[in-house]
């Protein structure tokens, strides 16, 4: 029986989610003169940028027509304000090497668009650590709905049940969860005393913390 490794992305290998925070709010505020708060921020991560885009046009009033172009220019400036200055997790190469020599497999399965992955991962050149990069681009669902954790299962050919997940937000411990896989949770430090976080087997506070509780939960 082989246990299968997943790694969400952003929050996870990469401090992305302030990058993408800060990217929306400018291009919002550009274009339509609105100005992104807390509130909008509310449980986005691990949210499909088209999906969250969609609940921004409705809340706002704004043309539904322009998601997929907004889309579009937000991932294209996170990607390159990443590949400008990539930020990788404290620890993500240290557990990587670690995974690796130990012979688990390991797979991405991100809510960001199938490039954005790509180009993250060779900007913190740790592309040779996974042996699939999986996008829930183009799913009917995103997380939280678990399909983009299945697939990973079945392109590995384990059952979910061997799987763990490593995550940092709600909507993908969620999607794991219903994946009926084991999921590790790594949330922001602000919101590590969220209470839904116990639905998790186990919590970390960084990626150090991760391979100790990949043992506890094999």
């Amino acid at each position: 029986m082989t246990t299968a490794i997943i790694f969400d992305m952003d929050g996870v290998l990469v401090d992305s989610e302030p990058v993408w925070v800060k990217v929306e709010k400018e291009i919002y505020l550009q274009c339509y003169g609105v100005h992104l708060g807390d509130e909008d921020f509310k449980d986005s991560a691990g949210i499909r940028i088209d999906k969250q885009l969609t609940e921004y046009h409705h809340r706002y009033s704004l043309p539904l027509e322009e998601v997929s172009h907004r889309a579009e220019e937000i991932v294209t400036e996170v990607g390159r304000r990443i590949q400008t200055n990539p930020q990788p997790m404290p620890g993500v190469v240290e557990l990587l090497e670690t995974i690796q020599q130990h012979g688990l497999p390991m797979v991405v399965a991100s809510s960001s668009p199938q490039k954005q992955i790509a180009r993250v991962l060779d900007a913190l050149n740790i592309s040779h650590y996974f042996s699939h990069q999986i996008s829930a681009e183009g799913m009917i669902n995103g997380k939280p709905h678990p399909v983009v954790f299945l697939q990973a299962a079945d392109i590995l050919s384990v059952n979910p049940e061997d799987c763990i997940v490593i995550e940092d937000a709600v909507n993908g411990m969620v999607a794991a969860k219903a994946a009926q896989m084991k999921v590790i949770v790594m949330p922001a430090p602000e919101a590590r005393q969220d209470k839904r976080f116990g639905l998790a087997d186990v919590q970390v506070n960084t990626l150090s913390e991760v391979w100790q509780a990949i043992q506890q939960l094999k």
